[in-house]
């Protein structure tokens, strides 16, 4: 079973898709008005805003962490602390029996699909499912103790059709160095973060380690750009096949930040 958005100017063309489609032997059945979508409650706003949000998923997450409902539990104001998380190799074991792969795979869907602010805590934490210690789960229990205070919040989109692509770029030179595994060569790669916007609106967005070691600042600005414009080309592609259906902005500009 597979769910589908089908888009037109002209109703009759989606009538059409789906009379061929049945006829090829599709059984089809329609779910009305789009307010859900694999998981993602879609809300239009009065203002023409459109938020989208996945509070099941952060309330299923929470459970598998053992936090949901706890009233002991704090909300915290931020997804991630100081230090950044290194391998710990003599750290202490964890305290709880929760599978900790099978949270991370569920955050990791979530920031990819609503929720980019915790983007960097759930990659870095994501590095660690092979050995997690007591440090990495009290920081992917840190995560579910931020979106307690949030569960129900999203990505806000409001369209703003004077603009097309936007490209905000940065890197952070070795940032994860620690001395505690200071002979790990996995804790000088910077980190690449950047966020494409179409029409004022976040389309994209990631933060991940770079794949090789560089020497200076500008050498990690050059990759992360690099990097950024990778996915940026893609999206022109997609972007010059859907302009001839839907008219698009597609100028394009990027930022370092």
């Amino acid at each position: 079973m597979d769910d589908v958005i089908a888009l037109s100017r002209d109703g009759s063309v989606l009538d059409q898709l789906v009379t061929n489609l049945k006829n090829k032997g599709f059984d089809l059945t329609d779910d009305g008005t789009l307010d859900k979508y694999l998981g993602v409650d879609i809300n239009k706003k009065i203002d023409g805003s459109i938020e989208l949000s996945q509070p099941y998923l952060i309330e299923r997450t929470l459970r598998v962490l053992g936090i949901e409902g706890d009233s002991k539990t704090n909300s915290k104001l931020t997804p991630a602390s100081k230090p950044l998380l290194h391998k710990d190799l003599e750290g202490l074991p964890r305290n709880n029996s929760w599978n900790y792969r099978q949270a991370i795979g569920m955050l990791t869907y979530l920031q990819g699909s609503t929720r980019p602010d915790i983007s960097m805590a759930v990659h870095q934490a994501a590095r660690f499912c092979i050995d997690p210690k007591l440090s990495h789960e009290r920081a992917v229990k840190r995560i579910g103790r931020y979106l307690i205070g949030n569960k129900n919040k999203g990505i806000v989109f409001k369209p703003d059709t004077s603009k097309g692509v936007e490209c905000y770029v940065d890197a952070d030179f070795a940032g994860g160095w620690s001395k505690a595994d200071a002979d790990n060569s996995d804790n000088v790669l910077s980190r690449t973060g950047f966020v494409v916007f179409y029409a004022g609106c976040p389309i994209f967005w990631a933060s991940r380690l770079q794949t090789e070691i560089v020497l200076s600042t500008a050498e990690s600005e050059y990759i992360a750009l690099s990097t950024a414009m990778r996915e940026v080309i893609s999206l022109k592609y997609l972007m010059a096949e859907i302009d001839k259906v839907f008219k698009l902005m597609t100028h394009l500009h990027y930022h370092k930040c």
